[in-house]
C-alpha cells in the first residue's frame, strides 16, 4: 500500500473541508471544490465520498446547519436572515432541513437555548474519518495504453439504468444507416457521480464506435466526439448493471489514492463486451476506464 499517496490523497480532501467551513455562504460548486482538491471535477465526487464517507452536499448541509445553530444562540437574528446567510432560499426550506438534522425547528432550538449567552465552540478543524472504509470486493486493475477512439451517440440525461432506451435508440439509427458491424463497440461515458447528483440531472451519453470520416445524416441530435489516447486505468467487472457502483466505489476510494496515478479530466466510461438481450444478468460483462494524467 502506497501509503503517502493515501495520505496525500486525505490532506486534499480535509483542504476542501476546511475550504467549505471558511465559506459556507460562497460559491462550493463542484468546480470550485475540485480545484481545490486539484482533482478532475468528473471524478472529485466520488473520490470525496469514499474517503469522507460522506456526500460533498452532505458536507455542506452539516456544515451550514451548524453555522445556523451557532447563530441562533448567539444572535438576535431573524431566522430568515439566518436562513439567509447559510444559503437557504427560503426559511421554510432551512426549517425544514435544520428540524431533519436537530430533531427541533429552529424556533423551538433557540427557545430552548435562550439564556445562554453563548455558546462555547472549540476551534474547528477539518477531518477525515480515522477508519479507513472496508470494501468486501477486491478487482484487478490494469493499466493499459489507450489509442483514440473515435464515437457516435446521444446525450442521456436522467437515471443511468434509464440509459438502455438511449442505447437501443442508436442502436436503431446504426443499423438503419449500415453503421453496425462485428467491430463496433457500446461505450456508455458517465459524468457524474449518481449518489451525490439527483437522478434528474445525471448526465451520461450513449455511444457506438465509428469510423472518423462516417457520414451521419437523418438526425441532428446525433453527436460526435472523441476518447483520447491516453495511459488508462481498467477492470473488468462481471455482473448486473445494477451492481456497478461496487466497482466504481473501491476504484475511487481505494486503488485510485493508493495508486501513484491521478484520475485525467475526463469522464469513466464502460464497455459493454456482451449482449443484455441474450445474456443472464450475472453473466453481463462491463470493461471500467479511468484515463490518467
Amino acid at each position: 500500500m502506497k501509503q503517502t499517496t493515501r495520505q496525500n490523497y486525505r490532506h486534499r480532501i480535509t483542504r476542501v473541508i476546511d475550504y467549505i467551513h471558511n465559506n459556507l455562504g460562497g460559491d462550493l460548486s463542484v468546480n470550485v471544490l475540485a480545484d481545490i482538491a486539484i482533482m478532475s471535477p468528473y471524478h472529485f465526487h466520488r473520490i470525496y465520498r469514499e474517503l469522507a464517507q460522506e456526500t460533498v452536499n452532505a458536507t455542506i448541509r452539516r456544515l451550514r446547519l451548524q453555522r445556523a445553530a451557532v447563530e441562533l444562540i448567539r444572535s438576535t437574528q431573524p431566522i430568515s436572515r439566518i436562513a439567509k446567510r447559510v444559503s437557504y432560499g427560503s426559511q421554510e426550506a432551512f426549517s425544514r432541513a435544520f428540524t431533519q438534522q436537530f430533531g427541533e425547528t429552529p424556533g423551538e432550538y433557540r427557545q430552548a437555548r435562550k439564556t445562554q449567552d453563548q455558546i462555547d465552540m472549540e476551534p474547528f478543524i477539518a477531518m477525515l474519518p480515522t477508519e479507513t472504509k472496508v470494501y468486501e470486493e477486491m478487482y484487478q486493475v490494469d493499466i493499459i495504453d489507450l489509442e483514440p477512439i473515435p464515437l457516435s451517440g446521444y446525450r442521456h440525461q436522467g437515471d443511468y439504468m434509464g440509459i438502455g432506451a438511449t442505447f437501443e435508440k442508436l442502436f436503431i439509427y446504426g443499423a438503419s444507416n449500415n453503421l453496425l458491424n462485428e467491430h463496433t463497440r457500446s461505450i456508455g461515458l458517465y459524468y457524474d457521480d449518481p449518489k451525490t447528483v439527483v437522478k434528474e440531472e445525471l448526465r451520461s451519453m450513449a455511444c457506438i464506435t465509428t469510423a472518423e470520416d462516417t457520414q451521419m445524416s437523418g438526425d441532428n441530435t446525433l453527436e460526435r466526439m472523441q476518447i483520447p489516447a491516453g495511459k488508462c486505468a481498467t477492470l473488468l467487472f462481471k455482473g448486473s448493471y445494477a451492481e456497478l457502483e461496487k466497482p466504481y466505489d473501491w476504484l475511487f476510494g481505494h486503488w485510485l489514492p493508493q495508486s501513484g496515478h491521478e484520475a485525467a479530466d475526463f469522464p469513466v466510461f464502460e464497455e459493454y463486451l456482451n449482449d443484455p438481450k441474450e445474456t443472464p444478468p450475472s453473466e453481463l460483462l462491463t470493461r471500467i476506464h479511468c484515463l490518467l494524467a
